[in-house]
């Protein structure tokens, strides 16, 4: 209804301007009066073109050229448009209409003089965040020279997008890094068969220097020390705080780059995301079970209204005891230490990784209890996770 109340007005006020300038020729009189009245009639007769122009009949499509995205990512999408019939528009504005939670004003553009039947229009977007993006409409809006009438239409072509987590390509042998460089030395996730090498490598510092392979060393000229065969002793599940904190998306970065890592490695790994939603994933390997945990991750957010303590103590009770927890959060409260200690023998089963710049008191207290319990901690600076990739295989 507002639509066509505007256009109607906009059909009054040219209607109007044509019967002013012929009334003013026509009682004035004069070549002065005259040539206004036919200076307007072509401005004012394309005006009234574009009003009636049938704009509901031109065929609009949208293609984007990719279909998996991480976030940080560029998209590049082209609209494409057909008129119903050739027309000389002086100027057309287009753009998409809606985009939830992405910036519209990226994809719009004003295109001047267009006098083909069919043209396309490219965009980009930039640095797309992580998360579900649904595209809804195109606006198509043409004008004349004096911008007396303006016509648009919308077209709906609802598409979504699925923006996945950046993650760290992390190596595995980066994550048993993490746990070595944390209160202590962790070995709950793996322990190694001693009695067979299944190969060797090179040297690197904190190898066991009894595990050199002298004679691959000799062959290489430099030290090359054993590779033993990792055995999975335990399933292994992530639990992530979905409490609010502005290191939100440094989680669930993270937790995308440890789960890659894991399940490629072969270790049964699940996921406790615990919010507004409660999703738990049974702990499994496989590509298709990655793909799932990257979906949920692509859309979780920072919306628990639940202490992550009480969430810690009430999800444990659902697994068994066989199972190793690893939580990852951004503040180590003491309520969340004092919840991990009451877990009996929690030194061989319980992991903490704190995304934390600089600790505060309570944090450090924090630790110290525990550390006397043997809970493994790992503190990870946000500005050491830079070694980023788009990640077309997460």
């Amino acid at each position: 209804m507002r639509k066509r109340m505007r256009f109607m007005r906009q059909i009054f006020v040219l209607c109007g301007l044509f019967a002013v300038l012929f009334s003013y020729a026509m009682f004035q009189g004069g070549f002065v009066s005259w040539f206004l009245f036919y200076s307007f009639l072509p401005f004012g007769l394309y005006s009234l073109a574009i009003a009636i122009y049938p704009f509901h009949r031109a065929s609009v499509r949208r293609m984007i050229y990719q279909r998996r995205y991480h976030a940080g990512d560029s998209l590049t999408a082209t609209v494409e448009v057909r008129f119903p019939f050739w027309f000389p528009f002086v100027a057309m504005a287009i753009g998409e209409n809606h985009v939830s939670t992405l910036n519209v004003a990226q994809t719009k553009a004003t295109i001047p003089f267009i006098w083909k039947k069919t043209f396309s229009y490219t965009y980009q977007l930039r640095e797309l965040p992580r998360g579900e993006h649904v595209f809804t409409a195109i606006r198509l809006t043409a004008t004349d020279f004096f911008g007396l009438v303006e016509k648009d239409s919308v077209y709906l072509l609802e598409e979504t997008i699925i923006v996945y987590p950046r993650y760290i390509d992390m190596s595995y042998r980066k994550v048993r890094h993490y746990f070595e460089q944390g209160i202590a030395a962790s070995s709950f996730l793996l322990h190694r068969d001693m009695t067979m090498a299944v190969g060797v490598r090179e040297y690197a510092p904190g190898d066991r220097f009894s595990l050199v392979h002298w004679k691959a060393s000799a062959r290489k000229q430099q030290l090359m020390t054993k590779e033993f065969e990792e055995r999975q002793r335990d399933d292994l599940v992530i639990v992530l705080d979905r409490t609010p904190t502005p290191l939100f998306e440094e989680l669930v970065m993270f937790a995308a780059s440890f789960l890659r890592a894991t399940i490629q490695h072969g270790v049964k790994t699940g996921l406790v995301s615990v919010g507004g939603d409660r999703a738990i994933f049974p702990a499994r390997n496989g590509e298709p079970h990655l793909q799932q945990l990257f979906y949920h991750l692509a859309k979780v957010i920072c919306d628990s209204q639940e202490p992550f303590a009480r969430v810690i103590s009430n999800e444990k009770a659902y697994w068994p005891s066989t199972v190793a927890f690893c939580y990852i959060t951004s503040y180590l409260s003491e309520e969340v230490a004092l919840a991990l200690s009451k877990v009996p023998g929690c030194g061989n089963k319980e992991a903490v990784f704190l995304i934390k710049e600089d600790l505060t008191r309570e944090e450090r207290h924090s630790l110290e209890i525990l550390r006397r319990k043997g809970v493994h901690v790992a503190i990870i600076s946000p500005r050491n996770m830079t070694t980023l990739r788009k990640g077309r295989d997460g």
